[in-house]
């Protein structure tokens, strides 16, 4: 399922979300708030029903805390408490439901991406992708001690274990946040850990410099995520301004190059004035 928007605020964005080629249900959830600048993305952990609802509380609990006046680090919070409660009052529930999330909130200058769990924010910026988040994974730690290489992590078995989650673990959950300044220039492309090119930054990256809109992205992430395995759920997200950047930038760049095969070519359109 796709949604794209255009905001008042001159903010582009496409979501693509799927429960992929062999499960019945998408333990994804995501939440658009563009008139609040605020991108919400949750991985349902605990299998089916379990995931499915966590991953939904958590999203609505964010944002209605969010539209609501609360910041990013209280609403994460009270989506914690309302995802353990669930599991508390949930007694049919064979699992301890949780989520992974991660959160883009924007205003007029600044940008703050927040995350528990395998959720992934990256940030791209005259032509050069950056990742935002850092795992909060079995394999994350790993990598850090030394003890197996990126090559070996693209294939390890716990490479979906979470050592964080909203939901589970203490009262107060430990949640990341980064900051930087918002300008007309920056891509922010959130994903799910199905997500298509996770692994794979220099394939990322040639996507979006040879992609002219929010919403072709994410269609190109999706085909290549249900062509490369399809086996899990994913959800992509892909933001950015609208006017003078990237994107419009792009536009014209391929206009101009196919009214110039077209003249090359011999072809009876007169090229449009830029």
């Amino acid at each position: 399922m796709k949604k794209n928007s255009y905001n008042q605020n001159k903010i582009l964005w496409a979501v693509e979300t799927n429960s992929g080629l062999t499960r019945s249900r998408n333990e994804d959830y995501y939440i658009a708030r563009p008139a609040f600048g605020l991108w919400v993305l949750c991985d349902g952990v605990g299998g089916h029903a379990e995931g499915a609802m966590a991953s939904r509380v958590c999203a609505e609990t964010i944002a209605y805390s969010i539209i609501h006046g609360k910041d990013l680090d209280q609403a994460i919070q009270l989506s914690h408490e309302a995802v353990r409660m669930l599991g508390r009052k949930a007694t049919n529930l064979s699992g301890h439901p949780c989520s992974t999330v991660a959160v883009l909130l924007i205003s007029e200058t600044k940008w703050t991406v927040a995350w528990v769990g395998d959720t992934r924010v990256w940030l791209f910026e005259k032509k050069k992708l950056q990742q935002i988040t850092r795992d909060h994974t079995v394999v994350r730690n790993l990598l850090d001690w030394g003890v197996i290489t990126e090559e070996e992590a693209k294939n390890h078995p716990d490479r979906h274990k979470v050592t964080r989650a909203v939901g589970i673990g203490k009262d107060c959950i430990e949640i990341s946040i980064k900051t930087g300044a918002w300008n007309s220039n920056q891509v922010f492309i959130l994903g799910t850990d199905g997500m298509a090119c996770r692994d794979e930054p220099e394939i990322l990256s040639t996507i979006l410099i040879n992609t002219v809109t929010p919403d072709q992205i994410v269609d190109k992430l999706a085909y290549a995520g249900l062509q490369t395995s399809g086996g899990d759920n994913f959800t992509i997200a892909v933001v950015g301004r609208s006017l003078e950047n990237h994107f419009i930038r792009k536009a014209v760049e391929k206009s101009r190059e196919i009214w110039s095969r077209r003249i090359r070519a011999g072809g009876l359109y007169q090229p449009v004035p830029f």
